[in-house]
């Protein structure tokens, strides 16, 4: 790659990729304090791999049920919930949507994950969708259902490290504090370049 490429894509993972792990973490916290069975399996799992002291690389995948957790927040709450791209030449889409040169193509991946011809109780969480001893969940295992980092040759350059730095950064939070919703809430999303809460005060 160019250098210009280069340091765009760095750019890229280094600044935009700081909000969307801080908004996985957000909705995923938000998400197990919603369901306290969850939560309970998920510390349970911290506190078996873990011991009591700080993650290290190797425990990563041994967090089964924490890394499907944040799979299926990602699922519910994409960063981001659009992709747009931009067509270099004339194509035909499935359905024959004719795309021009030059024009731009939407994709809600917001509304992907949340079809139910897609999912099966789209709207709901469940973790355990994901099978806990198959691969970590992604666009090409799931027929481009679970679509969070895109696919294909534009698909984000920092999945991995943005996984990693997600599921560590949880399982530390979890590991040292209990999680509790304050009681009545509304809890609303805005949308940006992330899905975000309009109230930064609610867990």
């Amino acid at each position: 790659v160019s250098s210009l490429q280069l340091r765009d894509d760095l750019l890229s993972m280094l600044v935009a990729g700081h909000e969307t792990t801080g908004s996985v973490l957000t909705w995923t916290i938000y998400l197990l304090s919603k369901d306290p069975v969850a939560l309970r399996k998920a510390q349970d799992e911290v506190d078996r791999v873990l011991q009591g002291r700080l993650p290290r690389y190797e425990d990563v995948k041994e967090l089964k049920y924490l890394m499907r957790c944040i799979n299926e927040s990602m699922r519910l709450y994409p960063h981001p919930p659009v992709l747009i791209r931009r067509a270099l030449v004339d194509d035909v889409l499935p359905g024959n949507y004719k795309v021009k040169t030059g024009q731009d193509v939407m994709i809600s991946v917001y509304n992907i994950h949340r079809s139910p011809e897609v999912w099966d109780r789209a709207d709901e969480f469940i973790p355990e969708r994901f099978d806990l001893e198959g691969p970590i969940p992604n666009e090409s295992n799931t027929d481009f259902r679970f679509i969070p980092f895109s696919g294909g040759p534009r698909k984000c350059v920092g999945d991995q490290f943005a996984l990693l730095e997600a599921i560590v950064a949880l399982a530390i939070v979890i590991q040292k504090m209990d999680i509790q919703l304050v009681a009545d809430q509304k809890i609303s999303m805005t949308t940006g370049a992330t899905i975000h809460t309009t109230n930064r005060d609610c867990i």
